[in-house]
């Protein structure tokens, strides 16, 4: 009589229950289809979700406004147009970004309906988990014909390379930490850098990312982008790094007295309030944990009370140039969707 194998279900038996996460990620993939067959059903599931992001940024604004220190406030009107224009640029610069990588993977978006696909998922990183991000915003494009896989092979791709560019900034911030000044040591820091690009060679970064997928009961990346075109969008990432750090340092002059030689340790401490967001991402929109990073990263050349201030502010102006700008490119890419019907 034959025996059953020790790894095959026994004659009569289904297939093995899905794991939490497989569960989480069908029950993610199977948001685009809710209300598909009736207007008025989507309409409402749509005002649901945008309530629920509405709710939590409210609650965001409120909760920082009331963490406002007491301080000598001062305004410089200069340097708070720069910050305001190199935030705007990060903002903008990314949204580019993630148009130009889902193209890499062989999908295209018209630009003005990708930077509202973009930013209108961004909002939602204010949702506990920032889980709604990325199901919105594979979503909204596959309703423009982008395949769920490819929309989410580029978001991975976006994050990946994302918080590898931060690493590497945040590198050079840690080497400038005054308490490693006098250490040969802290150069071992920079190992960092080669070490966050490896990690984005599609050797690595293509199984990495597919068994992710696979926790998630999703299909592996459909395809993974080569190591020279990683390079060209990690330049790029620089580039964000770069002009929200020259934001935070221009927000900063305009409320404080900073020191020019204090710039690149001032413009490289929003990176590491960017990882150690990712890091609790389980927070909405970092709320809270990115503002204490970049407070105690400012504190090493600001006054404690001076670099709560600043970090504080600087998220509150922030969320609002990020509405502003989600809220331009919508206006946008509705006025462009009325103009092409008959």
């Amino acid at each position: 009589m034959p025996v059953n194998s020790p790894s095959a279900p026994a004659r009569g038996e289904g297939p093995p229950d899905p794991t939490l996460l497989e569960r989480a990620g069908t029950a993610a993939a199977a948001v685009g289809t809710v209300g598909t067959g009736s207007p008025r059903r989507r309409g409402a599931v749509q005002a649901a979700l945008l309530a629920l992001v509405a709710a939590f940024l409210v609650g965001f604004l409120v909760t920082q406004w009331g963490r406002l220190p007491d301080f000598d406030w001062r305004l410089h009107l200069g340097w708070l147009a720069l910050s305001m224009a190199a935030i705007s640029v990060f903002y903008a610069l990314q949204g580019e970004l993630w148009r130009w990588i889902l193209r890499e993977l062989g999908e295209e978006l018209p630009p003005v309906q990708a930077r509202a696909i973009w930013g209108k998922s961004v909002l939602a990183r204010y949702v506990p988990t920032s889980a709604l991000m990325v199901v919105g915003r594979v979503v909204m494009a596959e309703r423009h014909g982008v395949s769920k896989r490819v929309c989410l092979a580029s978001i991975a791709y976006e994050l990946g390379i994302a918080v590898a560019t931060a690493v590497m900034v945040g590198a050079y911030f840690a080497m400038q930490l005054p308490v490693l000044e006098d250490h040969a040591a802290r150069y071992a820091i920079l190992l960092l850098i080669p070490a966050a690009l490896a990690g984005l060679h599609p050797r690595i970064f293509g199984p990495a990312a597919n068994f992710g997928l696979r926790k998630l009961g999703r299909d592996p990346l459909p395809r993974t982008m080569p190591f020279g075109r990683v390079l060209v969008f990690s330049l790029g990432y620089l580039v964000v790094w770069v002009s929200i750090g020259v934001g935070v340092f221009a927000f900063a002059s305009a409320l404080h007295p900073v020191e020019a030689t204090d710039f690149p340790y001032i413009a490289a401490s929003y990176s590491v309030a960017f990882c150690v967001a990712v890091l609790t991402f389980v927070v909405p929109g970092g709320l809270g944990t990115r503002e204490a990073a970049l407070a105690t990263a400012l504190n090493v050349v600001l006054p404690g009370a001076v670099a709560t201030a600043i970090a504080v502010a600087f998220r509150l102006v922030q969320t609002a140039i990020e509405l502003l700008y989600v809220g331009s490119v919508t206006l946008l890419a509705r006025r462009a969707t009325r103009e092409r019907r008959p």
